[in-house]
């Protein structure tokens, strides 16, 4: 009679917290920038700091001993699944955006500059004094 109470006991005892840890529910997990390649794409060379704010928001870390680099980190992770981290590091010279690196696909019309901007349908306007 001992051996079937201990038996059962053992049983119950790793039985049972497998049965409680596999039903965990672990709820999806987004910080950080959320960036996607059609954002980047509406990147390119000669746009100002501004500009860039707009396009894509106020970015994640701006190193602080060299203000010419903004980094952007989009951290996901979806229930048991490892995380997705992907980067976006904007290089300005004097406010000016010149560079992209990171985990997305630099614009095939990043290089075109200015001149070749696309045209924006908002008219360009002053603020009263």
């Amino acid at each position: 009679m001992k051996i079937k109470k201990i038996i059962t006991t053992l049983a119950f005892a790793t039985v049972v917290p497998t049965l409680v840890c596999s039903c965990a529910y672990r709820q999806d997990l987004n910080q950080g920038n959320y960036v996607e390649q059609d954002l980047v794409n509406q990147l390119y060379r000669g746009l100002n700091q501004d500009q860039v704010r707009y396009i894509l928001g106020a970015p994640m870390l701006i190193d602080p001993y060299d203000e010419t680099r903004w980094y952007y980190v989009c951290f996901k992770r979806k229930g048991w699944h490892d995380p997705e981290i992907q980067n976006l590091v904007l290089i300005f010279n004097n406010d000016i955006l010149v560079d992209i690196a990171g985990d997305f696909k630099k614009p095939t019309t990043f290089n075109a500059g200015i001149g070749n901007a696309p045209k924006s349908n908002t008219p360009d306007f002053e603020l009263p004094e």
